[in-house]
């Protein structure tokens, strides 16, 4: 590949980048335009670039297994050249999509990878702490992903990565959310949205509204929760993981309000972005919030539907094995 094809392949790359919040349709097609010229680019570290970005992407919308793809490409280019920090960071991307589809036994496995080989950035370790969080609130053990998350904010030393130093907060913030701590809620929150806005990342600033949403709710005031919905819907893209939040928080206030109806519109659509994206947690919770809203309802046959796959849900995400990984690797990230 001569000069001029590497300098095209870095501008397409470089724009998608620049594109991403602003325009991701266009991000997308520029990514995959950039990933047909990778197998036949000179510079591996601009190729694992390439499959990168389009892995990136594709994630955005939904597209869980082929991002996947994309990333495993890029894989196979850095265990090629033994690019040892460019694996770690595409090893947590694809644990963050096993964790997606609810594989949390494989993304316990590529996770503890990023702690067992030298050479990894710190970023990755702090990505592993806030994977291990995730799969215990997965598994609804809030106070240990609570410390998990704790342990991944005290590996930040200022000045740092401001879109993971984000990241970790808003983890901090769910999880002090469903221990009712709503507080400590805003206190995150509150460090969060600076650093989600210097990022320019319009994900994370929607993510921070949908739990202002729930610090509103908690305290009663629908209307005001409703309000940091509507922000949220208005700064949203395509992006696929909000989308679903968004629409369970909307219905989580409706049923607070009484509106049944409404709650029901809400949640389902929630349950299908869910299931067409192939992501297990957000699955059984809005199964478990569609058996409630029946409930109120007083539709019991469809209540009883709702908590019966709920519960089938569940018993697929909690396995005793997968308790007894996610321990062996917490032990392994203390030393």
């Amino acid at each position: 590949m001569h000069p001029g094809e590497l300098n095209a392949l870095a501008h397409l790359i470089s724009e998608s980048e620049r594109l991403t919040y602003l325009d991701p349709h266009a991000a997308l097609s520029l990514a995959e335009s950039a990933c047909r010229l990778a197998p036949a680019c000179t510079d591996t570290l601009l190729a694992i670039s390439a499959w990168r970005c389009y892995g990136t992407m594709l994630f955005a919308f939904g597209r869980i297994p082929d991002g996947q793809h994309a990333m495993f490409k890029a894989l196979t280019l850095a265990d090629a050249e033994d690019l040892v920090a460019e694996r770690g960071e595409l090893i947590q991307e694809l644990a963050c999509a096993y964790y997606t589809q609810g594989d949390y036994d494989e993304a316990i496995a590529y996770w503890a990878d990023c702690i067992d080989t030298d050479g990894f950035t710190l970023n990755t370790r702090i990505h592993a702490y806030i994977g291990l969080g995730q799969v215990y609130y997965a598994h609804e053990r809030y106070e240990m992903a609570l410390q998990n998350h704790l342990d991944a904010k005290a590996l930040i030393t200022l000045p740092f990565d401001t879109d993971l130093h984000g990241r970790v907060l808003i983890n901090l913030a769910a999880d002090y959310a469903k221990l009712g701590r709503f507080d400590d809620v805003a206190l995150e929150l509150d460090e969060a949205m600076p650093l989600a806005e210097a990022a320019g990342n319009p994900e994370y600033i929607g993510e921070i509204l949908v739990y202002r949403s729930a610090i509103a709710l908690s305290r009663g005031h629908a209307a005001e929760a409703h309000a940091f919905l509507d922000q949220a819907v208005a700064m949203r893209r395509v992006w696929a993981w909000g989308e679903i939040s968004q629409s369970l928080a909307r219905g989580r206030v409706y049923l607070f309000e009484g509106l049944l109806d409404e709650a029901l519109t809400a949640v389902h659509t929630a349950l299908l972005r869910a299931d067409e994206m192939g992501t297990c947690h957000k699955t059984f919770q809005a199964l478990h919030l569609l058996a409630q809203i029946y409930q109120r309802q007083g539709n019991t046959t469809q209540a009883e539907y709702f908590h019966r796959r709920y519960q089938e849900a569940f018993s697929r995400i909690v396995r005793s094995g997968t308790y007894a990984k996610l321990q062996a690797l917490e032990a392994r990230l203390k030393h």
